[in-house]
């Protein structure tokens, strides 16, 4: 038997908020459930797993949320499907989107419980772990538990958020942080912030869940700014015995021979993180696909996004404490960031530096408005590419 973990406190985190305010906000249109199906098996395919990889397979999906990821899966009749989710909405969601769902699928199998607390008494040929798990210690932990529950042969599907696609959406966490007060009423908090960032959420095309869920996901969530998982970090925390598959989106080419990838020479991962510092600048503007720089090129911008997202949670903990003495010089760094950012971006895209500079120009000012959020114009239509699916296989031992 896989027994549970005891080496890390529970990453309950995102749990405790939301079962504190009765929320799973995770939801999402899915425009009819063969649109669903369509765009969950586009997503596979991209991370090597057609159809045929779920049939007939051991699969295990962690932090199910709603439920509506997992119809498809499900509909690929897997031999068995575990599904783990702590949260009662999310819980209540997962029965209702089954109860509902008329093609012909394997019941999964519930366990209201943390992973921590998972047992199995084998491991699975497919684990699936979906927008949870950040880059701290015990969520590291986790990571490699996870990895741990996959069999040789198998794969290990997870998220992660590099800090380049992430920023954007960091400078937008501060900004809420200003706009709202520590013991604001939530639902008051809500609004105000709805008023504030819905016109940016506007400018995304295709975007399916509710501009509320995402203001309570992202916005309120006082754990928000951890989800940051650069890839480097999840390839890490999974172990050396795991190898990439493939990613959505795919940012890397390998013209290498199969015939020399044994060994010493299959460097899977080494590969993909060179990839992926030649495309970084690409990760920052999702509306927009640049010509790959060289790598070198792209070192200072990935050693200011790293100043900037230090800044970044140093503001939020000087926020959380009402440190005033320390908000101001956390202040001051992300604007340094958010300077040396456009100075960058100045060489590489014009508009994402002027967006940069936008945004900037409001961060320094006294005090400000929603209205003022909702009018950035530059600004309120930059999204990065905050998620990156990475598919994984657990090596075999041959001979």
């Amino acid at each position: 038997m896989i027994a549970p973990t005891k080496a890390a406190p529970p990453a309950s985190g995102h749990l405790d908020y939301y079962v504190r305010h009765g929320i799973s906000p995770v939801r999402y249109r899915t425009g009819g459930l063969g649109a669903h199906f369509e765009r969950r098996e586009a997503l596979y395919r991209l991370l090597g797993l057609p159809p045929v990889a779920f049939k007939g397979a051991r699969v295990l999906e962690v932090a199910a949320g709603s439920g509506q990821n997992s119809l498809y899966v499900a509909a690929c009749l897997p031999a068995r499907f575990d599904l783990v989710e702590p949260n009662p909405a999310g819980l209540h969601d997962i029965e209702a989107a089954y109860a509902g769902l008329e093609v012909g699928h394997t019941k999964p199998v519930l366990h209201p419980v943390m992973i921590q607390d998972f047992e199995t008494d084998a491991p699975f040929d497919i684990v699936l772990c979906e927008n949870w798990l950040g880059s701290l210690a015990h969520e590291r932990a986790i990571i490699a538990r996870l990895a741990g529950l996959v069999a040789p042969g198998g794969v290990l599907v997870m998220t992660a958020v590099p800090l380049a696609g992430f920023f954007p959406n960091i400078v937008r966490k501060l900004l809420a942080l200003r706009l709202i007060a520590a013991d604001e009423d939530f639902d008051k908090a809500t609004a105000r912030l709805l008023k504030a960032f819905s016109p940016h959420l506007e400018t995304i095309d295709g975007m399916t869940r509710s501009h509320r869920d995402w203001i309570h996901d992202c916005m309120l969530n006082p754990h928000y700014l951890h989800v940051a998982l650069p890839i480097a970090t999840l390839l890490e925390a999974a172990g050396d015995n795991m190898d990439v598959l493939g990613t959505s989106p795919r940012f890397a080419t390998d013209w290498r021979w199969f015939k020399g990838m044994a060994g010493a020479g299959r460097a899977f991962n080494d590969h993909l993180l060179a990839s992926e510092l030649a495309e970084l600048h690409n990760f920052m503007d999702c509306r927009k696909v640049l010509a790959p720089r060289r790598p070198d090129d792209n070192l200072p911008l990935a050693e200011v996004l790293d100043d900037g997202y230090a800044a970044a949670l140093a503001w939020q903990d000087a926020w959380d404490r009402n440190d005033d003495t320390a908000l101001k010089a956390s202040a001051a760094s992300v604007s340094d960031c958010l300077g040396r950012l456009a100075c960058l971006f100045d060489t590489i895209d014009a508009q994402t530096a002027l967006s940069l500079v936008e945004v900037g120009a409001l961060w320094d000012r006294d005090a400000f408005e929603p209205e003022d959020v909702a009018s950035l114009a530059r600004f309120g239509g930059l999204f990065g590419r905050e998620t990156v699916y990475v598919s994984m296989g657990k090596r075999r031992a041959y001979g």
